[in-house]
């Protein structure tokens, strides 16, 4: 038999084999009994200490709750295929198509040589950054999980600080779908997992560790990690009498696990698929059906419903299949598909009308003659009433720039199309168009 080594308290034991608990049950009763002694048999002190445990639990094999979080360490590299250069974390995607930043990293990590640096607030720009994934196996609604993540922030260019980030600065967003754009962005949904409140442990290298449980509320399978507090970048800057021009925060070694120790089994086929995915950087509209797919991505009719799906793109370079019955002006308009732009089910109003934010440039510019708002909607419903729902939203798009950004309102128009069926998923078609001419 071979030599077994004591276990270290912190050591938990995975699991017990049926042919080893009838061994251990054999050698507990056997008579006369073990000697525990100094003397006696390391062996067979560590049988029976094992023997003793599993009585008192009523030999009930430890299992420890599966990390649904795909390369949490951030230690795996893609390789983009647009360049051959590593450029982000296996598994984990950056929501911009166009750049990837804050993979390579100054600083020391939590552990190994990798981490993510995200900016959660700058002076320069009212967008932040996120990085998004898949999880091994959806949440499940009503159940409980635990996070852990490690966060630090910087003191400087080469030094971490010594108190623990503000926690408002990042948080988790679960949701249906990845969401992709062509830059940066701003993200505040109605809803996502603060860590305000959250347990913390100094690491005494500059990186805390936090701990927070929660309820799912939905049975979400994609993670987006970034800040979505609701005040905007300069008002969170000017609270804390901040001096420095962005607030990053750095995170490391996240874990999301099931309070009840639920093992997904598909994780395995999950994790290869998201590793297999390599193409980072391309103009690619993931869903739009009028583009090629790329090689190395999976078709629709060919995708596993729990790899990454085709996930709408905020933004796509122009074309008409969408809007069949308008002609086309020479030059073609800029064209701005809004697919994240969030309406509660069999509702008009915006819930996260800063997304539009990262459009402001493109939306005031000089020389704009005309801009089209145009609404959609899937199928669930009437023609009719679907027709008079993808007006309301239109309108409400239409209400937004001229509010936000002081668009005139007789450079608007607005139309609604009623029930689309170009994209293969409803999210996809549940979308609003808006369509900029130029002089």
């Amino acid at each position: 038999m071979p030599m077994m080594a004591f276990p270290h308290p912190d050591v938990k034991i995975l699991a017990a084999s049926p042919t080893l608990l009838a061994h251990i049950h054999q050698i507990h009763t056997f008579n006369p009994p073990i000697s525990m002694s100094a003397n006696g048999n390391p062996i067979l002190r560590f049988i029976t200490w094992l023997a003793i445990l599993l009585t008192f639990t009523g030999h009930k094999a430890w299992s420890q709750s599966q990390n649904l979080v795909p390369n949490p360490s951030f230690e795996d590299v893609n390789t983009c295929l647009e360049y051959d250069q590593p450029c982000s974390p296996s598994a984990w995607f950056y929501l911009s198509r166009k750049l990837t930043t804050g993979y390579f990293p100054r600083y020391p990590s939590a552990t190994g040589s990798r981490h993510l640096q995200i900016v959660a607030a700058s002076r320069q720009t009212v967008n932040r950054q996120y990085w998004e994934t898949m999880l091994l196996c959806p949440l499940e609604a009503g159940q409980h999980y635990i996070v852990s993540l490690k966060v630090a922030s910087p003191r400087n260019s080469t030094e971490l600080n010594t108190v623990c980030p503000n926690l408002r600065d990042i948080g988790l967003w679960f949701t249906t779908r990845f969401i992709f754009v062509q830059g940066d962005s701003i993200l505040q949904p109605r809803t996502y997992l603060s860590l305000s409140g959250a347990t913390t442990e100094d690491l005494n290298n500059g990186w805390f560790e936090v701990k927070k449980e929660w309820v799912a509320t939905a049975n979400a399978n994609i993670l987006i990690v970034g800040n979505f507090y609701r005040l905007t970048n300069a008002d969170i800057i000017d609270q804390r009498n901040f001096t420095g021009q962005t607030i990053d925060v750095l995170v490391d070694d996240m874990s999301i696990v099931p309070a009840k120790g639920i093992v997904c089994e598909n994780a395995q086929k999950i994790k290869d698929s998201l590793y297999s995915i390599t193409r980072r950087h391309s103009d690619h509209v993931p869903g739009d059906p009028t583009q090629a797919t790329p090689t190395n991505q999976p078709t629709p009719d060919t995708q596993p419903t729990q790899t990454p799906p085709h996930t709408p793109a905020t933004t796509a370079p122009p074309h008409t299949a969408a809007t069949p019955t308008t002609p086309q002006p020479q030059p073609h308009p800029d064209t701005i598909i809004l697919h994240n732009i969030q309406f509660d089910f069999d509702k008009y109003l915006v819930e996260n009308p800063d997304t539009l934010q990262r459009y402001r440039i493109l939306l005031t510019r000089p020389g704009i003659r005309k801009i089209q708002v145009v609404g959609f909607t899937d199928e669930t419903g009437s023609e009719t009433y679907n027709l008079d729902l993808s007006q309301k939203r239109a309108l409400e798009v239409a209400r937004l720039l001229t509010s936000n950004f002081n668009v005139p309102a007789d450079l608007i128009t607005v139309e609604g199309r009623g029930i689309s069926r170009l994209y293969p998923t409803k999210e996809l078609n549940r979308r609003v168009e808006i369509y900029v001419y130029h002089q």
